[in-house]
């Protein structure tokens, strides 16, 4: 045994599996365990049906285990031959009552810290703690302002449980230094990045702040296991009660709004895209109630307004605290335990199980999860040092390319443009230099990507490879371009869209104009803002910042498609700027780099020089480890057989329109 360990684990036990495995799941847990050792790209296929799933959860987790106790047991030798050292000098000079009361101390400050977690449930570590209290108040509104305030207005103190109506002066964006002034992403700001990061901090520990920094849990192992579909991450959960590491080890499943929100009156809306602006306003709608009047002399008084959020399924927070303790005991549940926890507790299951990915030891979500930049960031995701397991992955180029793909219509290019001029008039004269300038590059740009649809194909000249699709019936025309040509032709190409994206993000300026236009038009009494057919104008705005986006890839990874209708056709429904990825290995390549080891699963992976073509062309062939096991039925105990008829003569025929026909189940014997 001491031998196999000398030569790195060749042989590693799986107690974990809960049968007697087939020699084939031994010969994949091996692999699997190997290439983690290892590190760096794997790819290991194994037929369906061969117990893949089962395989992979004991092997990925023992070595997890293993890795840990190896851990364990360097750091205990290494503080044994330090303490050696320390003894060998100062054995002579350092009493006893000394070295044990620093051994004490140590075991007190231990002993702090495991209270501390008992305290608060389920506490997570703050991998980025500046960016999280500040994203917490966002999420939770757990603020308190305080307004000066005379006799005269308490009439006006009493306020309903509805949300505030707000001044123009709210929806005014806050200053924003430019390049020249200091670095935009420096910190230096106060503004909040626009997006939801959560933070397990109770209201108590916001407010006392006592002992955050010393109760910081080190960033630990992590394994990532991803598919494509949410029933498929519910048969994982499956296997995984099977085991012992559901109970041993924090297992916490991700999945969207669509899926977790308990909410009736968000889920009436149906569309994701909808639940999803739905969720987000809600928590920016805050209901506030006085909680607190307080007299300062002279005949004034302060009022203590406590904030919380507009979607009831968020506003208390020590029932989230309760729900991540309910889910540490519980040990894994899948997206239906969630959901079916959340309802009984009367609190969001999607934020809830979001607040524990830092502390859990595998995280269980779908595709998109996890090859999206932008949603990494959000989840709080981190790859870095950290195991990643994809399985189906044989759609994995598919999925990620389609992911990328932008698409803005000219609908929601005349919303976002039309609420910009009437923002910029109503606050030009009241917003810094750097605002300004940003706005009217906005401008300039959605009024160059309107123009696209006025143009005729031959504008473009020889850079524009235009393929005219004459149909008479929709009177549509498509053409199709490099992104360098696209940027040449609207003569945009000097504006730095790096940077225009930064200030997106952090201006949160995009929710300032949406929520000034909807107030406007509330206003009007015309909610159908424009009458855009494409959602509200906070959608359009995303549809225009993930164009830019697109835009900032490298001339060759994807094309610009440019559809128009015709002079003789008033639907507009075909008029859209598209931006198509064509190929993804920049961006798998960046969770390559992150990650300790990422293990591509499947049934079938074949053919591989297409899949390492499409993702990975950088990495050398005999960089990538790859494993393929037969079926468990051996070849011999198969006999295929073609069978064109049933038992009454009938000729088999499986097509859409006769496969449930009353013969043909008869026949086939269903």
């Amino acid at each position: 045994m001491e031998e196999k360990k000398k030569k790195g684990e060749e042989a590693p036990n799986f107690p974990a599996f809960p049968y007697k495995p087939y020699a084939i799941q031994i010969d994949f847990m091996n692999a699997l365990y190997h290439s983690l050792n290892k590190g760096g790209l794997s790819m290991l296929e194994s037929p369906t049906g061969t117990g893949k799933t089962l395989s992979i959860i004991c092997s990925a987790l023992q070595w997890v285990v293993d890795r840990r106790q190896q851990q364990k047991t360097e750091d205990r030798i290494e503080s044994d031959r330090n303490g050696a050292k320390d003894g060998q000098v100062d054995s002579d000079d350092e009493p006893d009552w000394m070295r044990n009361a620093v051994i004490n101390k140590y075991k007190q400050g231990e002993e702090m810290k495991t209270k501390k977690k008992e305290k608060f449930g389920v506490g997570f570590r703050r991998v980025d703690k500046r960016r999280n209290h500040e994203n917490c108040r966002d999420l939770f509104l757990r603020s308190v302002e305080e307004e000066p305030c005379t006799k005269k207005e308490g009439n006006n103190l009493q306020m309903s449980n509805d949300a505030v109506e707000l001044s123009d002066e709210d929806f005014l964006v806050e200053d924003y230094e430019s390049e020249e002034e200091g670095n935009l992403g420096g910190g230096k700001s106060k503004r909040k990045v626009a997006g939801v990061s959560l933070s397990s901090s109770s209201e108590e520990g916001e407010e006392d702040g006592s002992g955050d920094d010393e109760y910081e849990e080190d960033e630990k192992l992590q394994v990532y296991f991803c598919s494509r579909t949410h029933s498929q991450l519910s048969q994982f959960i499956k296997e995984l009660k099977k085991t012992v590491f559901a109970n041993e080890m924090k297992v916490v499943c991700l999945g969207s709004r669509r899926n977790f929100c308990i909410n009736e009156d968000v889920l009436k809306l149906g569309n994701s895209t909808c639940i999803n602006e739905r969720c987000l306003e809600l928590q920016r709608n805050k209901n506030k109630e006085v909680s607190k009047i307080k007299n300062v002399g002279a005949g004034g008084r302060i009022r203590r307004n406590k904030a919380s959020c507009g979607c009831p399924m968020l506003r208390k927070h020590k029932l989230q605290k309760e729900f991540r303790s309910m889910m540490s005991q519980q040990g894994a549940l899948d997206i239906e335990d969630l959901v079916h926890l959340g309802k009984s507790m009367r609190t969001c299951p999607y934020y809830g199980s979001r607040s524990m990915v830092p502390v859990a030891d595998l995280v269980v979500l779908p595709y998109q999860s996890l090859l999206s930049k932008a949603s990494r960031e959000s989840l709080g995701l981190n790859l870095k040092n950290n195991i990643i397991i994809i399985d189906e992955a044989h759609n994995l180029a598919d999925s990620l390319i389609s992911m990328y793909d932008s698409r803005i219509t000219l609908s929601q290019l005349e919303d976002v443009h039309s609420h910009v001029e009437k923002y910029f008039e109503r606050f030009c004269n009241v917003l810094g230099p750097g605002n300004r300038r940003y706005i009217q590059t906005l401008m300039v740009l959605t009024r160059a990507f309107r123009q696209v649809f006025l143009k005729d194909d031959r504008s473009y000249g020889d850079s524009c490879r235009a393929t005219e699709k004459a149909s008479g019936a929709s009177g549509t025309s498509t053409s199709s371009m490099a992104i360098n040509d696209f940027l040449f032709s609207l003569n945009v190409d000097n504006i730095n869209l790096v940077k225009l994206l930064q200030y997106l993000k952090e201006s949160n300026i995009m929710h300032k104009v949406s929520g000034y236009g909807d107030k406007v038009a509330s206003f009007q009494k015309n909610l159908a803002l424009n009458g855009s057919e494409d959602g509200s104008t906070l959608s359009s705005f995303q549809a225009l910042a993930n164009l830019l986006l697109s835009l900032t890839n490298k001339d060759g990874d994807g094309r610009i498609i440019i559809s128009r209708t015709s002079a003789t056709c008033s639907r507009e429904e075909g008029r859209y700027i598209k931006y198509v990825m064509l190929t993804g290995d920049k961006i798998f390549s960046e969770i390559v780099d992150q990650a300790h080891s990422v293990i591509l699963a499947g049934g079938t992976l074949q053919p591989i020089e297409e899949t390492r073509e499409r993702l990975f062309p950088w990495l050398p062939p005999d960089q990538l480890q790859f494993f393929s096991c037969s079926h468990i039925v051996p070849p011999e105990s198969i006999l295929p057989v073609a069978v064109s008829r049933g038992p009454s003569g009938h000729t088999f025929d499986f097509s859409y329109s006769s496969r449930r026909s009353s013969i043909m189940v008869e026949q086939s014997g269903i």
